[in-house]
């Protein structure tokens, strides 16, 4: 082992850097929270001796947080939490494969559309002594999904393309084999074999499910550096297609290629099965085929592209968003997101449409008016789904989740926007419909709460949310974000808080046993149930979910006598 090729990686400042980047991590639900604050409480006295660590060869990295995430086929994906030190190394690695490598893969702009690095990645340390520095990885995902949408408009509808070849790869992040991207790495990224060797070490620590490691196969997914890692593995294919001239668009593992001829696209598709075949991959036989592009109707997948203009009305996945909504609005939760470190450029914003419509408005009548007149169209367009006074979808076969999310992010910023004028309520004759879409497109949960909040107190809501939690044992992620949006959206007497810790003592899932905890942490007032909650989580076989439990009681804490004897308690 090389001292100064650690030191290139792990000196103090790019953990610095690595730091600041993770505070920028869009997914809040695979940040260790509790770890970045922690950290950050002596930032440079950590990062120093972290660096010291790595580079006398005593880091070791722990196996992570995971837990599953629906998808609309109903079968999961396994996402992954890293500790702050693990999360540390993961970013400090990718930050000098990115400096190095920024302009070799922006030649590929023009194709590739998932998980682009930033421009400023290619500064390195060099970021942080820069005025304003912005700290995010990857460009923003909407600009890049609708540069993604208008190349493949732009090939059918304009250059004419007749025929399309269209795949994705099968269970891409948990297949890729650590052998094949280690040495792309090395070939085309001259990545140090030290690096290499200590990647190598993380993978296996960080691959795999709830249940059990799969050594030498997957990469955690969730941490920003796996979708560095995932582009570069294609890297060597994105660039033998671009070189043949094919009309070629990738975003992650969803493949586009357009041309004039059947044969010409059944050449590219051999092309494409081998090269993932050589690398431990394979194509997902179900979603691949060539087709003819029928001139004389919109295409299936323009008419998709174009419907998945969506704004998501969506928060990031953990219970700290409503608390910080509660505390100064979705404003100061954006900002306290960032932590104050970093903001997007105006470019970069996901920014509803209908926002920036209202950009020239000064007049605080056209605002409500323009509002009032959102609020209306979806009150209008959301029962049109429906067969007259029922809950079932009029074209069964044109309707899916699209459809209620565009709804829901287009009520939820109306209603959200209106009340800083004037008095609003939601319609309760709407809620109906939001509850089918939640139990229908369950793996879309995360869309609804916001839209939902504005339904607090209501009766039926809380029965409706209680009846799918103890109804659905299937899915955690969709439990988790039930639990939250019941703990803040509702009042409970102390029978229901004694109920709800029976609920906890039989929970299976980490994940929903974290979100009952803070459900009784935040409710309850009686001392002897939360003696009794103190004994229950120093069961806990997991020190992790005992910590960011700690965590957020601490936020509680005028209502704990003393943290630091909670902390000794729990054995930590």
């Amino acid at each position: 082992m090389t001292e100064n090729t650690f030191e290139i990686y792990f000196n103090p400042e790019n953990l610095r850097l690595a730091y600041f980047r993770i505070v920028c991590w869009p997914e809040r639900m695979v940040k260790d929270r509790f770890g970045i604050h922690a950290f950050g409480s002596q930032l440079d006295k950590n990062l120093k001796h972290l660096s010291e660590k790595l580079i006398s060869g005593k880091y070791t990295p722990k196996r992570g947080f995971k837990y599953y995430e629906p998808k609309s086929s109903g079968t999961q994906r396994t996402k992954t939490l890293l500790m702050i030190e693990d999360a540390l190394v993961y970013q400090a690695i990718a930050n000098v494969i990115a400096a190095r490598n920024y302009d070799l893969l922006a030649e590929h702009d023009d194709f590739v559309f998932g998980s682009v690095l930033m421009p400023d990645s290619k500064e390195g340390t060099n970021l942080l002594s820069q005025e304003n520095p912005k700290y995010f990885f990857f460009k923003f995902w909407k600009s890049l999904f609708i540069r993604f949408k208008d190349s493949v408009i732009k090939a059918i509808e304009q250059d004419k393309a007749t025929h399309k070849f269209e795949t994705d790869i099968t269970g891409f992040f948990d297949s890729i084999p650590h052998y094949n991207l280690l040495l792309t790495l090395s070939t085309h990224f001259k990545v140090e074999d030290e690096i290499l060797d200590l990647l190598s070490v993380c993978l296996n620590a960080w691959s795999g499910t709830k249940e059990s490691n799969t050594p030498g196969v997957g990469i955690p997914q969730g941490p920003q550096p796996s979708y560095l890692l995932a582009n570069l593995l294609l890297y060597p294919l994105d660039k033998q297609l671009i070189s043949e001239a094919f009309k070629y668009y990738r975003y992650m593992d969803d493949i586009k290629i357009y041309g004039y001829s059947e044969s010409e696209l059944r050449n590219v598709l051999v092309l494409i099965d081998n090269y993932l075949k050589g690398h431990g991959l394979s194509i997902n036989s179900k979603k691949t085929g060539i087709t003819e592009i029928d001139a004389d109707k919109e295409d299936e997948t323009v008419k998709e592209l174009r419907r998945f203009e969506v704004v998501g009305n969506d928060y990031t996945g953990d219970e700290a968003f409503f608390s910080e909504l509660s505390e100064g609005g979705l404003k100061s939760s954006i900002i306290k997101s960032l932590l104050g470190l970093s903001e997007q450029s105006p470019e970069e914003h996901d920014e509803n449409d209908t926002k920036k419509n209202l950009e020239n408005i000064t007049d605080p009548d056209k605002i409500i008016e323009f509002w009032e007149k959102e609020i209306s169209e979806v009150e209008k367009e959301l029962p049109a789904l429906f067969k007259s006074d029922s809950l079932e979808l009029a074209n069964p076969e044109k309707t899916d989740d699209i459809d209620f999310i565009r709804l829901s992010a287009k009520y939820g910023t109306a209603l959200r926007s209106l009340s800083e004028y004037k008095q609003v309520k939601a319609n309760e004759d709407l809620l109906a419909y939001w509850l089918f879409a939640l139990k229908k497109f369950y793996w879309r949960a995360s869309n609804y709460v916001l839209t939902l909040q504005h339904y607090r107190s209501n009766t039926k809501l809380r029965e409706e949310l209680i009846s799918i939690y103890l109804s659905d044992k299937n899915y955690e992620c969709y439990r988790y974000h039930v639990i939250i949006c019941l703990t803040y959206n509702f009042e409970y007497i102390d029978r229901e808080l004694r109920e709800f810790f029976k609920y906890l003592k039989t929970e299976n899932s980490e994940l929903v046993r974290y979100a009952l905890y803070c459900m009784l942490i935040k409710h309850s007032d009686d001392q002897q149930l939360k003696s009794t909650l103190k004994v229950q989580l120093s069961r806990e076989a997991s020190n992790y979910l005992k910590l960011i439990t700690l965590d957020y009681w601490k936020k509680d804490a005028n209502r704990v006598n003393s943290m630091d004897e909670l902390v000794k308690q729990m054995g930590l």
